[in-house]
């Protein structure tokens, strides 16, 4: 049993370093979209909001496992990570229906 708690809280861990990663790669999208729209840099890759979209997806999707695992100490999480992982849905259903 230890063992499994062990790797439940490495879990999380590595889970917590990866949504807090995404967070910042977001914002690093949201700027390079932000410059590149507004001429102040050329790169092709951010001239659409495709970018943003693909990191807030990831993002909500590891947010949204985060707070699943975490469900089980805090029962109120689980809530979370419902709206994480539907807003995660309805962000690939965007992105799918080429809206960017």
């Amino acid at each position: 049993m230890d063992e499994r708690n062990h790797r439940f809280e490495q879990a999380e861990k590595i889970l917590g370093s990866i949504g807090w990663l995404m967070l910042g790669v977001t914002i690093f999208a949201v700027i390079l979209t932000i410059l590149t729209l507004n001429s102040i840099t050329d790169l092709p890759s951010f001239r659409n909001y495709l970018m943003v979209e693909l990191s807030v997806l990831v993002a909500l999707t590891v947010w949204g496992v985060r707070f699943y695992l975490n469900s089980r100490r805090y029962p109120s999480y689980f809530r979370y990570s419902v709206f994480s992982l539907v807003f995660a849905l309805i962000q690939l259903i965007f992105i799918l229906s080429n809206v960017y």
